[in-house]
Order: structure tokens, then sequence, then C-alpha cells
């Protein structure tokens, strides 16, 4: 059952702990910058609520009853720990605290989000940042289900409780080991020639081979690849062992290019993958996520492209 009194409010509460350290109500009048007369009225309110004798009065002094001497320390904690509650809701408007998670691509993470988080922790020291790559299915998964405040990968699947908003396409190309004899870097490669080699793909829960195995007009053998990898790192270390070429985008080729390893755009037809920044159709971002996420998408408008990347236009 509530018993809580419905005319005790927090000048009460700041009149009955004055009174209790001052000794008095003339000395609590002026600390709290009120007439003696308005702290009497309030304690007498706060009794009458209560119904019970806080002070006893005399002509020389105000002392608290037993009852008062068990109430005072409860009622300093009250309105510490609601000052302080207030204090948290301040900075966290204020974006002094608070926590932000992001789920993303490895390419995104890598290329883009990494140096914008580090730029957003100098500008907010006291905003915590999660941030974690993973695979479209399970990026489009966390934001739907508001684990992550907001994503950034390709579009698995349409999602009515989710906003994609596109930021950069980037085209697909070959990934394969330097010496074999493919075009340089700066000529382009048919997808027709890649008809009859082993290809390593990457498993069906990633954006990429979703976008592969969508079109109709592409060889078998890179829909429906020989090996698979759960990532484009493993994937990258396969090619460079000499087990296969690998079919990737440009920006989660640039992620992985390292020696031994080279990359040409494939063409007739031109592929393509879109990333998207990713956000719940029906919760607004927290303030400190809105910052983050604005910051996010100034850099990829300003951010220069690896070749085969293209920025979104509105």
């Amino acid at each position: 059952m509530n018993r809580l009194p419905k005319h005790i409010t927090l000048k009460h509460l700041h009149a009955f702990i004055a009174v209790a350290q001052e000794g008095g109500f003339t000395a609590a009048g002026r600390r709290l910058r009120q007439t003696q007369s308005s702290v009497t009225g309030l304690i007498q309110q706060m009794e009458q609520s209560l119904g019970c004798q806080l002070f006893e009065r005399t002509s020389r002094s105000v002392v608290l009853t037993q009852v008062g001497q068990e109430f005072l320390p409860r009622a300093i904690t009250v309105l510490k720990e609601f000052e302080g509650a207030v204090d948290d809701v301040i900075r966290y408007g204020a974006l002094e605290r608070g926590q932000v998670t992001i789920t993303a691509a490895p390419s995104a993470v890598t290329e883009i989000l990494a140096p914008v988080v580090k730029e957003f922790s100098l500008q907010y020291p006291g905003i915590r940042i999660n941030l974690h790559d993973s695979n479209s299915r399970l990026i489009q998964a966390s934001v739907s289900n508001r684990e992550a405040d907001f994503g950034l990968t390709s579009r698995w699947v349409e999602d009515p409780v989710l906003l994609f908003q596109p930021c950069l396409t980037d085209q697909f190309g070959l990934l394969y080991p330097s010496a074999e004899p493919w075009p340089t870097r700066e000529e382009r490669l048919q997808w027709r020639r890649l008809i009859g080699r082993k290809q390593i793909g990457l498993v069906d829960e990633t954006g990429i081979l979703s976008i592969l195995r969508g079109r109709i007009d592409l060889p078998r053998d890179v829909t429906a690849p020989f090996y698979e990898a759960s990532s484009t790192t493993s994937q990258a270390a396969l090619v460079r062992s000499g087990m296969g070429v690998a079919v990737l985008p440009a920006l989660a080729a640039h992620r992985v290019l390292s020696e031994g390893l080279s990359y040409t755009l494939l063409e007739e037809p031109t592929v393509k993958r879109t990333l998207c920044l990713i956000t719940h159709a029906h919760y607004a971002l927290t303030p400190m996520a809105q910052a983050l996420f604005d910051m996010v998408r100034d850099c990829i408008r300003h951010l220069e492209l690896p070749m085969g990347c293209e920025h979104v236009t509105a």
C-alpha cells in the first residue's frame, strides 16, 4: 500500500534538512534565502502530512525528535539521489555521458567508422562507444531489435521497421594472387572470364553473396562458389594461398589488399553494392547516437574513396 503523502515536495525536504542542520528556522531561512515564516510554514505542512512531530521547539532551540533523527539521513539520501539523477539526465542531454552501439560491415568499420569514432571520442570523452562488425543479416537484426543504435551495411532484405539511407556504392571486382596473369589494376575484366575458375565466396548471411545470387546474368561459378569463408579476411587469406579467386566490392577489397594480392574491377555487366546507414523507423536516436550518426554521414560525404566507389547524391 502506498502511504506517500501527496503534499510533501522537494521544497519540504530542503526546509527540513536546513532546519535540522542549522538548528533553527531563522538560520535555515538565511541558508535557503527564504523568510523564517516561510520555512516554519513548510515544516508545519510536512508534520501535518506525516502525522507526527519532527522537531521539539523551545524558546531557545529547535531540536529533532526521535522520529526526526531517524528521518534526517534518509531525507538527505533521497535528496542527493534525486539531484544526482537529474544531473545525469542533464549530462545525458548535453552529451557528457551515455553509450552508443554501432554495428557495421567490416569494410565500413575499417575505412569509415574507426576514424570517425576516434574524432567523436575526442569531442565527447564521456560517451562510451560499442563498435561491432558483422554480416548484413545480423546488422539489420541488431538495429531492428534495438540492440544497436544504427548500422552501416548493404541491404539484406526489406524490413518495414528499418530506414535505409544510401550513402555510397562500390563496384564488384576480382581479388586474385598478384602472380596470376590477370589484367592490371587500371584495366577492366569481364565476368565471363571467371567461368570455370574456383571461387572463394562468403557465407549466405553476408550482403555480398546476397547481391551476387540476386543476379541471373553472372556465371554460376560466382553465385555458387566452390569454397566459402565467413569473412573477407579469411577470403583474402585463401586467395593469397592460391586456392582460387574472390569477387568482392571495391571497399571490401581495399580493406584486405596486401602484398601478394591484386584487384581489378569487373564489367559486362557492372554490378554494384549500395552501403546504407540503417536506423529504426519507429524510435528516434538518442542525442549522443544522433550526434555520432550525423558525424558518420558527414564523413562519408567528404571521404576520399578508392577506385570503384562513388558517393550517393540525394
